[in-house]
C-alpha cells in the first residue's frame, strides 16, 4: 500500500506538471490516438504498433492485424522503418500468434534460439533463473512488456515468458542492438511483448476464441478460452477508449527420458574381442516426468484523448501461472565408480570404443519421486501521458508499478533396493543383470529378473525431503522524455529522457532432507554402517507401479518398476506433511535466517540521442548518436553465521555508474534497398539470487594447507554487471509488401561472465577463502543472419496463395571455461551454453480466399548443453541436432468465424544429449505431440 501510494502521488503530481506545460498545444495527433514518431523511433517506455511504425500513407485506419500476409507485412514494415535493428512476429488475428506458446513464437526470429522442457518451449523448473530464450547465444536478455522492463520474482532478471498466455499479445519484438533510449539490462538483446490498446482500432471489436488440445504421450486433453472487447466513445471531455482481454488455458505434458550413465574403461581382458579403448556404461536411468500448466491472463487499457494533442493511457496486465510436476526417476546407485560387464556376455562397440550393446552385472537401483507445485503471478499497472506541446516539442511521462510473487512447494521421497546403510552393489542383495542396446531408433534396456523390481518386499524407504519457496518482488519506475523536432539541416531531432526505478525483492527458500532408519530416530546422526533401513512393507501404500503407460513407446523396462507414492492430500505440501507424519518426522515449516535474503536496487538514468539526416552522392543517410548513463545502487541484506554458533545481521552496499553509448547509421541506397550500421554498449546485472548475501564462516582453526586460510561461503553482492560491446552491419532489400531479403553480420565482445571461484576476504581480523561467484569470464560472439520472405503473387490462380519464410543464423562463440585449470584436462575455452552454431527456420505458407495454412520446420545444430552436469563427472555435455515440424490450417467460415487446426512436434523428434562426443550418448528424451482445434469469432 505504501508503494502504491507513492505511485499514485507521483503520477498525480507529474501529470499536472505535464498538463500545465502543454497549455500552448496547437497540433492534433492522428485519429488512431497515438503520435507517430518520425522514422519509426520508439519511446523507451512504451510500445508502438507495427502499423504505426510502418507509416504507410495508404494504410487503412483499421489496423487490426489479420491474416498471414498482413502480419508479415506489418512485421516487415516495422523492421524497415525502425531507427534500430529489430525483428518482430505479429499476430495473424486477435488471439492468434503463429505459435501457441509465447516462447515458441520467438524461435521463428533469426538469431533467437529457445530451450524446450516439459513439452513446451520453457526453462527447466530447477533452473528458473536461466531463461528459455537466447538472443545470439546470450541468455542475458532484457524483457519488456509494452516497452517497460519486467522481471519475475524467481530470483533471476528475466520474466517467465512461458507464463504469459500468447492470446494476450499482438506481437513480439526482438531488439538486437539497442540504442540509448532502450532500457538497459541485456547484453544479448531485448524482447518486447506487445499487448493491444483500444485506439489501435477505429470501432468496436468483440472476439471470442475456444481451443481444445490433445497431448498424445500424456493422453490427456487441455485447452483455452479467451475473449477481447474493445470500443471507443465520443464524450464531452474527449474520446475515450476501453479494452479488456482475458484468457484461461490448461495444458498437459509427459516427458519420457532414458539416461545412459557415463561410460568407463573396462579391465583389460574382461570382454572378449573388445577394442583397446573399450568403455561401457556405468548404468541406466529412467526419467518419467508428467504434469500440467495453467495460465490466466488479463489485459485492460483505457485511453483518453483529453485534447487535440494530449493522450493519456492507463494499462493493467495481470498474469497467473500454475505448474504442477511429478518427476519420477529410477536409477542405479551401485556406490562404485567402476564398469561391471557380465562375464562372457556379448558386447558391440562403435568406432570410438564406446559400447552400443551388452550386459551389465551387479546393478542395484533406487527410485525417487520429487513433486513440485509452482504458482506465480504478476501485476503491471502503468500510466502514460503524451503531450505535443508545440509543433516541435513532445513530452511523455510514464509511471509503472510491477508486483509479483513466486511460490513453490517441493518434496522428495526415495525407495531403495538397499537393506542397510554402508553397502555397495558387491555386498548388497537385490542386484540385477541389465541388457542394453543403443543401436536402433529407440534405446533399450531391461533387467533379466523382472520380478525383482516390482516386489515391494525388496524395497526400503531411506529418505524424504521437503522444500518451500516464497519470493516477492516489486518495482516502481518513473520516466520522463522530451522530443524536439529541428527544422531542416543535418540535425533532425533531439531526444532526451530520465528514468528512476526502485526495485525490491525478498528471497525465501528452504531445503530439508531427512534420513530414515529402522531402529533410529528420523534424521539421526552418527548412524553406524550396516544399520537397517525401514522396509517398504511397513507402508506398502507408499509405492506405485511404473513406468508410465507405453513409456518410450514400449521399448524399454518392459517388466515394470516401482515408484514412490505419497499419501493423499490437497496439494504437494499436504501430501508431504502426511508422508512425514508416517515416520514421525517434521517438515521445515518456517524460514530461518539462513533461508532469507532481501535486496533493494535503485537505478537513476539519463539519456540523450541526436537524430540526423543528410544526403551524400544521392544516398539518403540517417540515424542517431546517443548515450545512456545509469547509476545503480544495491543493498543486499542477509545474515553472517559464525563458527561458534553465533550470527549477526549483514548488509552490503554496491554502487556503480556506467555510460552506454550508441550509434545507428542507415543508408537508403534506393527506395527498396538500405544498409545499417549499429554500435552500442550494453550491460546485464547479475541475478538477484547471485547477489544474495548469507555468509557462513567455517572453523578458523581448520585451514587450507595450500593457502593457510580457513574457508567460508557466501553469495556476492559486490558483483559487477556483465558488459558488452555490440556491432552490427545489415543489408535489407524490401521488394514487395510482404517480400524481403535481409542479412547481416554481428560481433559482440563480452566481459564479466559469472562463475564460481575463491575470493579472499577478511572477517573478524582473519583472512578467509570465500567460495562465491566472481566476474571471471570473458568471451566473444560473432555470426551472420539471413532472412527471406515472399508470397508468390505473380503465379496464376490458386498458386498465387503460396509463400515462404526462411531464415538462417550462424553464431560462433568463445568464452572462458570456469571449470578449467592451468595444465588440466578440461579445455580453457568453450562455446556458450545452449548455443547452436547453425540454426534455421523454413516455413511454407498458403493464404488464398478463406484458407490459410502453414508448415514450419525449425532446426538447430548440436550445442553445449552444460559445461559440467550431474549426468557426467565434470565433463561437458552436448545436445545433438534436432528439428521440429509444426503445421496449422485455418478456414474462415464467414467474415466473422474461423476454424483452425494445428499440430506441434509432428515428427515426434527424439532429443539426445551426449558426453564430449556423439559416440557417447547420455540422455534420450521424447515429448508429446500436441494436436489442437480452435474456433474463433470476431465482430
Amino acid at each position: 500500500m505504501i508503494r502504491m501510494a507513492r505511485l499514485l502521488a507521483g503520477v498525480s503530481v507529474s501529470t499536472m506538471l505535464v498538463m500545465a506545460t502543454g497549455a500552448a498545444a496547437q497540433q492534433a495527433v492522428p485519429a488512431a490516438g497515438q503520435p507517430v514518431p518520425a522514422s519509426g523511433q520508439d519511446s523507451p517506455t512504451r510500445s508502438i504498433t507495427a502499423d504505426q511504425v510502418a507509416q504507410q500513407p495508404e494504410a487503412d485506419d483499421d489496423i487490426i492485424v489479420t491474416g498471414v500476409r498482413a502480419s508479415l507485412n506489418s512485421a516487415q514494415e516495422m523492421k524497415r522503418n525502425a531507427s534500430q535493428i529489430v525483428d518482430s512476429v505479429n499476430a495473424q488475428d486477435i488471439g492468434k500468434l503463429p505459435d501457441v506458446n509465447t516462447t515458441e513464437a520467438l524461435q521463428r526470429i533469426t538469431g533467437v534460439q529457445i530451450q524446450r522442457r516439459y513439452g513446451e518451449g520453457a526453462t527447466d523448473f530447477d533452473h528458473r533463473t536461466s531463461p528459455a530464450v537466447t538472443v545470439r547465444g546470450l541468455t542475458q536478455v532484457q524483457n519488456f512488456l509494452d516497452g517497460r522492463a519486467i522481471y519475475s520474482a524467481s530470483g533471476g532478471r528475466a520474466f517467465d515468458l512461458e507464463g504469459i498466455p500468447p492470446e494476450l499479445l499482438s506481437g513480439i519484438d526482438v531488439y538486437k542492438n539497442a540504442p540509448s533510449n532502450i532500457i538497459e539490462g541485456g547484453v544479448g538483446g531485448a524482447v518486447n511483448l506487445r499487448t493491444r490498446r483500444p485506439f489501435d482500432t477505429p470501432d468496436q471489436v468483440i472476439s471470442l476464441t475456444a481451443r481444445g488440445n490433445h497431448y498424445d504421450r500424456a493422453d490427456k486433453f487441455g485447452g483455452s478460452v479467451s475473449g477481447l472487447y474493445s470500443n471507443r466513445y465520443d464524450t464531452g471531455i474527449g474520446e475515450i477508449g476501453f479494452l479488456v482481454n482475458a484468457v484461461y488455458s490448461k495444458s498437459q505434458y509427459r516427458q519420457d527420458g532414458l539416461l545412459a550413465n557415463q561410460q568407463a574403461p573396462i579391465v583389460a581382458g574382461s570382454i572378449a574381442g573388445a577394442p583397446a579403448n573399450a568403455q561401457i556404461p556405468l548404468g541406466f536411468q529412467v526419467y518419467d516426468d508428467s504434469g500440467d500448466r495453467r495460465r490466466f491472463g488479463i489485459a485492460a487499457a483505457v485511453q483518453w484523448q483529453a485534447g487535440e494533442n494530449l493522450l493519456v493511457t492507463g494499462q493493467y496486465q495481470g498474469t497467473k501461472y500454475w505448474f504442477n510436476r511429478t518427476g519420477a526417476y529410477y536409477y542405479p546407485i551401485n556406490n562404485r565408480n567402476a564398469a561391471d560387464p557380465l562375464p562372457g556376455a556379448a558386447f558391440t562397440f562403435n568406432s570410438e570404443g564406446y559400447a552400443t550393446s551388452g550386459t551389465l552385472q551387479r546393478q542395484l537401483f533406487e527410485t525417487g519421486r520429487f513433486d513440485q507445485e509452482l504458482w506465480s503471478a504478476s501485476q503491471n499497472l502503468t500510466l502514460n501521458a503524451e503531450w505535443k506541446t508545440s509543433d516541435r516539442l513532445t513530452m511523455r511521462f510514464d509511471a509503472q508499478y510491477l508486483n509479483s510473487y513466486y511460490n513453490a512447494d517441493r518434496n522428495g521421497h526415495v525407495l531403495s533396493l538397499y537393506q542397510r546403510t554402508g553397502q555397495d552393489s558387491t555386498t548388497a542383495a537385490n542386484v540385477s543383470i541389465v541388457d542394453f542396446d543403443l543401436r536402433g531408433k529407440y534405446p533399450r534396456w531391461d533387467v533379466r529378473n523382472k520380478a525383482l523390481l516390482t516386489n515391494q518386499a525388496n524395497y526400503t524407504t531411506p529418505f524424504i525431503a521437503d522444500s518451500l519457496q516464497r519470493n516477492d518482488a516489486d518495482t516502481l519506475a518513473l520516466a520522463y522524455d522530451l522530443e524536439y523536432d529541428v527544422e531542416g539541416g543535418f540535425l533532425q531531432k533531439l531526444r532526451a529522457g530520465a528514468r528512476f526505478s526502485d526495485n525490491s525483492i525478498d528471497l525465501r527458500g528452504t531445503w530439508n532432507g531427512v534420513g530414515l532408519y529402522a531402529n533410529y530416530a528420523p534424521g539421526a546422526s552418527n548412524v553406524p554402517a550396516g544399520a537397517l533401513l525401514p522396509s517398504l512393507s511397513r507402508n506398502p501404500q507408499l509405492s506405485m507401479p511404473g513406468p508410465s503407460k507405453n513409456w518410450f513407446d514400449g521399448n524399454s523396462v518392459t517388466g515394470g518398476i516401482l515408484y514412490p507414492a505419497f499419501p493423499a492430500g490437497d496439494g504437494v505440501w499436504a501430501q508431504t506433511k502426511a508422508l512425514y507424519a508416517l515416520f514421525g518426522a517434521q517438515t521445515k515449516d518456517n524460514f530461518t535466517a539462513g533461508d532469507l535474503n532481501s535486496q533493494t536496487e535503485k537505478t537513476y538514468t539519463g539519456w540523450a540521442i541526436a537524430d540526423y539526416a543528410f544526403e551524400a552522392g544521392g544516398v539518403r543517410v540517417d540515424g542517431g548518436i546517443g548515450v545512456r548513463v545509469v547509476k545503480t545502487d544495491l543493498t543486499s541484506r542477509g545474515t553472517q553465521f559464525n563458527a561458534n554458533g553465533t550470527s549477526s545481521p549483514l548488509a552490503i552496499d554496491k554502487s556503480y555508474t556506467r555510460a552506454l553509448p550508441s550509434v545507428n547509421v542507415r543508408a537508403r541506397l534506393t527506395d527498396e534497398f538500405q544498409m545499417r550500421f549499429a554500435y552500442s554498449k550494453g550491460l546485464a546485472r547479475p541475478n538477484f539470487d547471485q547477489l544474495s548475501t548469507n555468509l557462513t564462516l567455517n572453523n578458523p582453526n581448520q585451514v587450507n594447507p595450500v593457502t593457510g586460510r580457513p574457508s567460508a561461503s557466501s553469495g556476492n553482492p559486490q558483483l559487477n554487471p556483465i558488459e558488452s560491446d555490440n556491432f552490427d552491419l545489415t543489408a535489407e532489400w524490401y521488394f514487395a509488401k510482404a517480400g524481403s531479403l535481409t542479412g547481416g553480420v554481428f560481433y559482440k565482445k563480452v566481459k564479466g561472465f559469472l562463475a564460481g571461484g575463491i575470493l579472499v576476504q577478511s572477517f573478524q581480523g582473519r583472512d578467509y577463502d570465500v567460495s562465491t561467484s566472481l566476474n571471471s569470464g570473458n568471451g566473444e560472439v560473432k555470426g551472420a543472419e539471413i532472412g527471406y520472405q515472399q508470397f508468390f503473387d505473380f503465379l496464376p490462380g490458386l498458386l498465387s496463395g503460396f509463400g515462404v519464410q526462411a531464415n538462417y543464423t550462424f553464431v560462433d562463440s568463445n568464452v572462458t571455461n570456469p571449470f578449467a585449470s592451468a595444465g588440466g584436462s578440461l579445455p580453457q575455452q568453450l562455446p556458450l551454453e545452449k548455443l547452436s552454431k547453425h540454426s534455421y527456420n523454413l516455413v511454407g505458407l498458403y493464404e488464398k480466399g478463406p484458407l490459410t495454412a502453414r508448415v514450419a520446420w525449425n532446426w538447430r545444430s548440436s550445442y553445449l548443453d552444460q559445461t559440467t552436469g550431474a549426468g557426467a563427472n565434470g565433463v561437458a555435455q552436448y545436445a545433438r541436432p534436432y528439428a521440429s515440424l509444426d503445421a496449422s490450417i485455418s478456414v474462415n467460415l464467414n467474415d466473422h468465424v474461423a476454424l483452425s487446426a494445428d499440430v506441434v512436434n509432428l515428427n515426434n523428434r527424439m532429443n539426445v544429449t551426449y558426453i564430449t562426443t556423439p559416440a557417447q550418448p547420455l540422455q534420450y528424451q521424447l515429448n508429446d505431440r500436441r494436436f489442437g482445434v480452435s474456433l474463433r469469432a470476431t465482430y
